[in-house]
């Protein structure tokens, strides 16, 4: 089968659509499908021959004409100029489009599917009405302007053959407000892991200073990540136990407001940023395992690949409940759920993980098994028998 993929986000950018996109493109290609990647063409500077972690046998295009994000690095938007598609497909054209995103690429997906007469599947990844993602984006959060946002991409969706939603939380919401394309609950996956030695992991910790007990999060740095709350519960667990660290992994346009944060609860000397870590080396190093507790404030979240990640490393988790969370943060099982922008519960939640070593050892067991219900073979599987599926059906239209 040869199968399309649109998305506005991915590499050079990283973000849980870009990771969740490249491990299906690989798991497809796998399978023996004819796999392409259309997404933003990005700056020269960063432009790249081969993406890194991408089977050789992916066709990548970037849409040649894409602008910056302001504020967002790395991240562009493209204009829906489907000829640029169709120029590249017209002798051997797509069975299937799958698009990731709602806006120029999955603009640009919808009209190629359109004109070639073949099935669009749709994959909702982002709340972009949530009002923090509306302000990164210089939108007014309005009541109207969410609602309007919701219509369109209620809209969009109303316009695929199937939905995929990673999370029930998401499909639910989209029902609420009118969808009514036939949609199934598929996480995004994960690839298996190589876990590195145990005494490999250990001087890793100690080049970076970890010592003790450390929490990490592992994600892009901006306002709807609610990381100022994660900052503030961290310094009350430091009240417990001096030498724990706080590992940020990432950057975004928040990086100036969480360096303030840190500076004003003067916890600069047990935070340890790394800054942007390309995901094929964070992968390939076991960045995760610099931590023993994965944590997110996160409101927005619908299932972050960062997370996936974190369980297919052993690591409880910490989350609020909201959105897609409480369906991968089982609690007192693989992690502990605290209310939403509750400093004292998050703050509770940790320092118990930090303090019961028992309960970390019993909850990391918990998480590998987890993780092995999101394993990218049974998501291969279930994205074969959808795409089939809406292929025979579309056959039979015609």
């Amino acid at each position: 089968m040869r199968v399309c993929l649109f998305t506005d986000s991915f590499l050079p950018y990283i973000s849980g659509v870009s990771s969740a996109v490249l491990n299906q493109a690989n798991e497809l290609t796998r399978r023996g499908h004819n796999v392409s990647i259309f997404h933003p063409r990005p700056s020269k500077a960063d432009s790249f021959e081969t993406v890194p972690g991408l089977d050789e046998k992916v066709s990548v295009y970037g849409l040649p004409f894409s602008v910056p994000t302001v504020h967002i690095p790395k991240l562009r938007w493209s204009a829906p100029l489907f000829l640029y598609s169709y120029r590249r497909l017209r002798e051997d054209p797509p069975d299937l489009v799958h698009v990731h995103t709602e806006f120029g690429c999955g603009l640009e997906g919808m009209f190629l599917a359109r004109w070639k007469n073949v099935p669009v599947v749709g994959t909702f990844h982002t709340f972009f009405a949530e009002p923090d993602y509306l302000r990164q984006f210089y939108l007014p959060s309005f009541e109207w302007t969410q609602k309007a946002m919701w219509k369109y991409s209620v809209g969009f969706f109303n316009r695929c053959a199937h939905v995929v939603s990673p999370s029930k939380s998401v499909r639910d919401h989209l029902v609420a407000r009118g969808m009514s394309s036939p949609a199934t609950v598929l996480s995004n996956g994960i690839e298996r892991v190589r876990m590195r030695s145990e005494d490999e992991i250990k001087a890793f910790r100690k080049s970076l200073g970890i010592e003790d007990f450390a929490f990490i999060y592992i994600g892009r740095v901006s306002p709807e990540k609610s990381l100022e709350v994660a900052l503030e519960a961290f310094a009350e667990t430091l009240k417990l136990n001096s030498k724990v660290k706080f590992v940020l992994v990432g950057n975004g346009p928040g990086d100036a407001d969480v360096d303030a944060k840190i500076s004003e609860l003067g916890i600069g000397a047990a935070v340890i940023r790394t800054g942007r870590i390309e995901r094929d080396v964070l992968m390939e190093e076991n960045y995760p395992l610099l931590g023993d507790v994965f944590i997110t404030a996160s409101k927005t979240e619908n299932q972050p690949v960062s997370i996936l990640e974190a369980l297919a490393f052993g690591l409880p988790l910490v989350g609020p409940r909201a959105k897609g969370i409480p369906e991968l943060v089982d609690h007192d099982y693989n992690g502990l759920i605290f209310e939403p922008d509750d400093v004292a519960d998050m703050a509770g939640a940790m320092s118990r993980l930090m303090e019961d070593r028992d309960l970390l050892d019993r909850m990391r067991q918990a998480s590998l098994d987890t993780a092995a219900t999101h394993d990218m073979e049974h998501v291969g599987d279930e994205l074969e028998s959808i795409y089939q599926r809406v292929v025979r059906e579309k056959l039979a239209e015609i």
